[in-house]
């Protein structure tokens, strides 16, 4: 049996050893295994478009009762403007959490059902250019089988981003003009 309080050759199993997770050395095996933990088990928030938005700090409120969902436009067969749907000040949701990543969305409505491609990038608004040229962002295509969209939540998987980072999101409808899609979506938050 081993003497965990004291090894000195570093042979512990490493079963037998207590980690940190996230709050430990990022990178390291035990961070690595928290960030997993964390991400299959966790809680989820989910967002709409904030009912007082205050510039580029505040766009986004808890989905509840109310609460309505943005809005993205493709351009003429290409990408449309892109929309900020997180503000610097709208995470952390839960006290002490550190960082988030992006997890699910569910479109309500479209008014096209050709195919959808959707960017997201999570930085400055002024930093966005620099991110699409460094492919630092997440696609992720939809499609539905009717402008009612009883297709369900779609997986989406982002890196973790600290709290407070801007998020925002355009779309592509192929072979579409002007075509729109209204989402809430989901976020994981981590402690470290």
């Amino acid at each position: 049996m081993n003497n965990i309080g004291n090894d000195p050759k570093g042979t512990n199993k490493i079963d037998d050893a207590a980690t940190d997770g996230l709050l430990g050395t990022p990178d390291s095996l035990a961070y690595r295994i928290g960030e997993i933990e964390r991400h299959l088990h966790n809680t989820e928030k989910w967002f709409g478009i904030a009912a007082a938005p205050s510039g580029e700090t505040h766009v986004a409120d808890r989905m509840a009762g109310g609460i309505q969902p943005f809005v993205i436009t493709a351009g003429n067969d290409d990408f449309g403007a892109w929309v900020q749907i997180l503000g610097s000040s709208d995470t952390p949701v839960a006290s002490g959490a550190a960082k988030f990543d992006g997890h699910r969305v569910m479109t309500i409505g479209t008014n096209s059902t050709n195919p959808f491609i959707v960017q997201i990038v999570c930085c400055e608004s002024a930093d966005i250019a620099t991110k699409i040229a460094a492919e630092l962002f997440t696609e992720a295509p939809y499609v539905s089988a009717t402008n009612n969209n009883d297709s369900g939540i779609t997986e989406v998987i982002t890196r973790r981003f600290p709290a407070g980072t801007k998020v925002w999101v355009r779309c592509a409808c192929i072979g579409s003009s002007g075509s729109t899609m209204d989402f809430y979506f989901g976020i994981h938050e981590y402690e470290g």
